[in-house]
């Protein structure tokens, strides 16, 4: 009888944690390598209608821990989202001169896909009335060190919204 319930018990167990990382698996999650040397935060936004027309309401703050050395940002969208497109706002700190940008990552039902260095620039452009750019660094510096208009990444036309296509429908 002991046995049985040890049984049971782990059962139940191996229930909970298969359905908790089943949840989280079902989640699209982003993956940036980066460098923010001060705290910060990032404005995500999103779409699912494969237009480019970002608002408020598909969009979500995520705090940045300052760092002189590089640092991996893992960001969840909310649950039930599976983007077409995604927009970059990289904080209001006016500290915040640049943030060095290594590779990012887009994660859904456990297939993947990644890009480093200059390979960023292809599926994502600067917005250039606020953000220069220096590809073969990946440094994003501020255009105005005084306006507290951050650093920004938009799509670049379709080439993202291709990929995060195929990631979708990977399952």
């Amino acid at each position: 009888m002991k046995t049985l319930k040890v049984l049971f018990f782990l059962a139940v167990l191996l229930l909970l944690f298969s359905c908790d990382k089943n949840e989280q698996s079902n989640k699209m999650i982003f993956k940036m390598d980066m460098v923010a040397k001060k705290s910060d935060s990032m404005h995500i936004f999103y779409k699912t209608d494969g237009t480019i027309n970002f608002n408020e309401n598909e969009s979500f703050w995520v705090k940045i821990k300052g760092q002189n050395k590089n640092q991996r940002k893992t960001i969840e969208f909310p649950k039930g989202v599976v983007p077409n497109q995604v927009r970059i706002d990289f904080g209001r700190n006016l500290e915040q001169r640049e943030i060095i940008l290594n590779k990012f990552e887009f994660v859904y039902f456990g297939h993947s896909f990644v890009a480093k260095g200059k390979e960023i620039y292809k599926y994502f452009r600067v917005d250039e009335s606020s953000t220069l750019l220096d590809k073969e660094s990946g440094t994003l510096k501020r255009n105005d060190t005084i306006v507290n208009r951050g650093l920004s990444l938009y799509p670049n036309g379709y080439y993202l919204a291709v990929k995060l296509e195929e990631l979708k429908f990977k399952k």
